[in-house]
């Protein structure tokens, strides 16, 4: 979907919704917009590769997700399947400008200012489906992507997703080594992270395609398996509680942790494939790791 941005640039989803995410109509002014914030083009607009990167203070952003006043994940009712809700979503909420604050690790604090986000097909019946726009950032800079929010009130600040250190990461690639070759292709250019969500302490092991290819140099035409999965160690033993399926064309990769006043946790995570892009939410219920959202982006 590297086409849409590019179009946003000269001018100016395939997932479904978890029954833990709520359908909805247009928010009332009460919800909170949570968006998607980055720097490089195709964390927020999908298609495997390596995106453009904005200039100076500009970022990509792109909303995710509404959040009502109880805390509850709120669907933005404008996607291909409900094609009648985008004419008001675009009149109402993005031909309008915006203030976003980053609630996320990578450049918390920050100001993002959207004068008017796009909508496609509406502004172009030739352009794939999606929407999102320019903005620009100030205050903390923005290292790469983040999450940030119409309002700060709901969240407080938490642990992020920590990179683990290759010490660090030693049980858990010895634990992993049984997944090959049932899963794991090899535990080359794997990352792991530390994740805490609701007094649960996580592991997600990826690898995107950007973080191999630049640094391996890489035939992208023979790719390695994109791998993300979620995980507890116990005992130095790896317990698989997620795994994502299509590890060939399927580009999965953490957007950052974000953590409420009422005790909730999220982890955001952008997913795409050559044709489609979308997000998906992870969190804690009933004490157990729950896809908890998955959808929005766009698509051609």
């Amino acid at each position: 979907m590297i086409r849409f941005w590019s179009c946003l640039l000269c001018a100016f989803s395939a997932a479904s919704l978890a029954q833990t995410a709520k359908p909805s109509s247009p928010a009332p002014n009460t919800d909170v917009m949570v968006v998607a914030v980055s720097r490089h083009s195709d964390i927020v607009s999908g298609g495997i590769g390596i995106g453009r990167q904005a200039n100076h203070q500009e970022v990509y952003v792109e909303p995710i997700i509404w959040l009502t006043s109880a805390g509850d994940l709120k669907p933005i009712r404008c996607d291909e399947k409900h094609p009648q809700e985008c004419s008001g979503f675009n009149k109402s909420y993005l031909k309008k400008p915006h203030t976003y604050t980053v609630i996320s690790a990578d450049g918390r604090g920050a100001q993002v200012n959207v004068d008017r986000m796009r909508l496609t097909p509406a502004d172009d019946p030739h352009d794939c489906f999606g929407y999102g726009g320019m903005g620009n950032s100030s205050g903390i800079p923005i290292a790469d992507s983040a999450i940030a929010s119409s309002s700060t009130e709901p969240f407080v600040d938490g642990e992020p997703a920590r990179r683990l250190s290759e010490q660090e990461t030693e049980p858990i690639r010895n634990s992993l080594a049984p997944l090959i070759p049932a899963k794991l292709d090899s535990l080359s250019h794997l990352r792991y992270y530390s994740l805490p969500l609701e007094g649960k302490n996580l592991i997600v092991v990826q690898r995107a395609y950007k973080d191999y290819v630049p640094a391996s140099g890489r035939d992208p035409q023979k790719p390695m398996s994109l791998i993300f999965a979620i995980g507890t160690m116990q005992e130095n033993h790896f317990h698989l509680l997620f795994w994502k399926k299509n590890t060939e064309d399927e580009d999965e990769r953490i957007l950052g942790v974000i953590h409420l006043r009422n005790g909730k946790d999220f982890l955001i995570s952008e997913v795409s494939d050559p044709e489609t892009y979308f997000f998906r939410i992870y969190g804690i219920r009933n004490g157990k790791l729950t896809l908890v959202f998955s959808g929005g982006g766009g698509g051609c």
